[in-house]
């Protein structure tokens, strides 16, 4: 098991977040948290990756383990580069007055991996081929959907083996939407990539992913395979519009 939610209660100051969700994520696996605005699943991301407070939440209670191994005493830097664990955030928080390249650059001040570091770039601008075309213009000229790539691929470029992603498809045009789904899918099948993924189109994300979790309101109320999920009367009714 690469990654165990145990029991996890967080709070926002005097505020409880989660309500001690429980989940896991396998090696190579690709796990989709669903659920609707202010279910929690932002916060849960954000909690994994160790954001500090008043962004992250503070947890009180349980426990998060990478490889068997307890992470809450970890600093954000450490789970990136110790973790190999990257997330690529809601609103992509890309550095507009940096062209695409150095965006990526930036990505990599950690890393002395010289020779891997040329071969992410390789994969970075293979899986979007958008970015290699743009890569000298300032990202702030890019498309909703081109800087939505590159937030995916700086998230790569730090050397991660583990992508968190926070709303990947949000303001694309399902053209754009079905080329991120498509690369993911690659980085997943011949890369090895473990991906947790928060999305707002549940339908989309249980047909990528492997497996499912819904949350509301800081509480995980169905869980199962994402056939299992996509035939669920509940999750059907409540995301699918069925």
């Amino acid at each position: 098991m690469l990654l165990e939610i145990k029991n996890l209660k967080v709070k926002y100051g005097n505020i409880e977040a989660l309500h001690g969700i429980s989940f896991t994520v396998d090696q190579g696996e690709i796990v989709t948290l669903i659920g609707a605005n202010g279910a929690g699943k932002t916060t849960t991301l954000n909690t994994i990756t160790r954001v500090p407070p008043p962004e992250g939440p503070k947890v009180w209670e349980g426990d998060i383990l990478y490889k068997g191994q307890s992470i809450l005493s970890m600093e954000p830097h450490e789970v990136v580069q110790k973790l190999k664990i990257a997330l690529a955030p809601e609103g992509r928080h890309i550095f507009g007055n940096l062209s695409v390249e150095e965006n990526l650059k930036l990505a990599t001040y950690a890393r002395t991996d010289e020779a891997k570091i040329q071969e992410d770039y390789k994969l970075v601008y293979r899986l979007f081929p958008r970015l290699y075309e743009r890569r000298k213009q300032r990202s702030e000229s890019l498309s909703g959907g081109e800087q939505q790539m590159l937030a995916v691929g700086r998230a790569i470029m730090t050397g991660a083996n583990f992508l968190l992603l926070d709303e990947p498809s949000m303001g694309l045009a399902p053209l754009l939407m079905y080329e991120m789904f498509k690369a993911l899918k690659e980085l997943n099948q011949k890369e090895g990539m473990t991906i947790l993924l928060i999305e707002q189109n549940a339908k989309l994300a249980l047909e990528f992913a492997h497996r499912g979790y819904v949350l509301d309101t800081g509480e995980i109320v169905l869980s199962g395979s994402s056939q299992e999920l996509l035939n669920s009367p509940e999750v059907k009714k409540a995301y699918l519009g069925g």
